[in-house]
């Protein structure tokens, strides 16, 4: 089960800008590596790099309740590099929509997204409307059909929306489409958390 709490954990909007640059270039760099046929000399000094980089936040590490990492809600993907950039261009707490573009990282193969890719990007625009105007929840359960492939560097349409609730379950589903083509609907149970007490 997801936690859909985001609550943000940053001093200032200025560490969360800057938070956000960061991810940019960390999606930037994901979509370059998976798209590059590099030469040994450029593996051997990426590696090298990142090692270092690795090195440099490990050194900072904080327990997840601390984490900045899917905590900012301001930022696309939540500051998730994973998560692909969800454009919004409409939202309420009972509907969003808007566009997402797959990028090389989140190809599948024969020029398509990765399945799982559509899974993650769903679940966290169904799991963030759950909780949109509402107390937390986790997600239960997902499914997904793929009725059409979906290609990556394409922009494509989402729309989410809050079907029903009864008691503490929710029930919310979502498509995307290319153009006029379905290429994925979606349905997700969101179960709320339980008061304390």
């Amino acid at each position: 089960m997801t936690d859909h709490s985001a609550t943000p954990t940053v001093n200032s909007d200025q560490d969360a800008a800057g938070f956000e640059r960061m991810t940019v270039q960390l999606r930037r760099l994901l979509d370059a590596m998976a798209a590059a046929t590099p030469d040994p000399e450029l593996v051997d000094a990426a590696t090298d790099d990142l090692s270092a980089l690795a090195d440099w936040f490990a050194e900072q590490a904080a327990p997840t309740s601390d984490q900045v990492t899917g905590r900012l809600v301001g930022i696309p993907g939540r500051g998730q590099a994973l998560v692909p950039v969800f454009r919004v261009d409409r939202a309420d707490d009972h509907r969003v929509g808007g566009t997402v573009r797959f990028g090389r990282y989140h190809h599948g193969s024969d020029g398509t997204t990765h399945g799982g890719a559509i899974a993650l990007f769903l679940e966290e625009v169904l799991g963030y409307l759950a909780v949109s105007g509402r107390s937390r929840s986790l997600t239960a359960s997902l499914q997904l059909d793929y009725r059409s492939a979906t290609l990556v560097d394409r922009d494509l349409q989402v729309d989410a929306w809050f079907e029903r609730e009864e008691g503490r379950k929710r029930f919310l589903r979502a498509t995307l489409h290319d153009g006029e083509v379905l290429c994925v609907e979606a349905k997700a149970l969101c179960v709320a958390l339980r008061a304390a007490g």
